[in-house]
């Protein structure tokens, strides 16, 4: 797998540490790294060269937060429409 094939809010699976989350992806090539979030509440920074991570589907439910875009939120100093 290379890393054009991982993504943020994709489900991979390490043979060692198990299934989890893709929380930020850097770089790129040789030096290309994913942060996955997994259930014993770790988060690694993995080398995508060396983990022998593979893609999962993602599990049934909610769709992952990871791949929602941002949410609006009020900046500060500014008022919302009728709002206080």
């Amino acid at each position: 797998m290379n890393d054009r094939d991982l993504q943020v809010g994709d489900w991979v699976r390490h043979p060692e540490f198990g299934d989890g989350l893709i929380l930020e992806s850097k770089g790129g090539g040789e030096s290309a790294s994913v942060l996955v979030s997994f259930p014993d509440n770790s988060r690694r920074r993995l080398m995508v060269k060396f983990a022998r991570l593979s893609r999962l589907e993602p599990p049934p439910g909610p769709p992952s937060r990871a791949k929602e875009g941002k949410t609006a939120r009020a900046k500060p100093g500014r008022k919302r429409a009728g709002g206080k």
